[in-house]
């Protein structure tokens, strides 16, 4: 676990899907009302990926754009069904994960969303 001096600079606020449905039963994503939040102010590290690229020892998914690193107990529960949202901008979770596997800081690989 890095620590470096202002290194958790961003706040993140993760959504989970409401369960919103169109007349066909097909989940809606369209707008921000079809999101709840599930956690707000999460002080992360927030790092721009290319796939495949290896951060902090692990191969990136190449899938994901970005990387945010963050306290594991605030956060408990992330899937990948849920998005992020940083500096404004929405993000797909592609990937969660302890790298440590001590259960001090989780990692959340993510797909900016357009």
């Amino acid at each position: 676990m890095r620590k470096r001096v202002g290194f958790r600079r961003h706040q993140a606020t993760f959504k989970s899907h409401d369960g919103t449905v169109d007349s066909y039963g097909q989940p809606t994503y369209n707008t921000e009302s079809d999101w709840d939040v599930f956690f707000s102010g999460w002080p992360c590290e927030f790092i721009s990926t290319v796939g495949g690229e290896i951060l902090r020892g692990r191969m990136v998914t190449e899938k994901s754009t970005h990387a945010c690193f963050g306290n594991f107990r605030a956060v408990e529960g992330l899937n990948t069904k849920m998005r992020v949202e940083i500096n404004g901008n929405n993000y797909g979770i592609t990937s969660v994960s302890d790298p440590e596997g001590v259960r001090t800081e989780m990692r959340v690989e993510m797909r900016l969303e357009k």
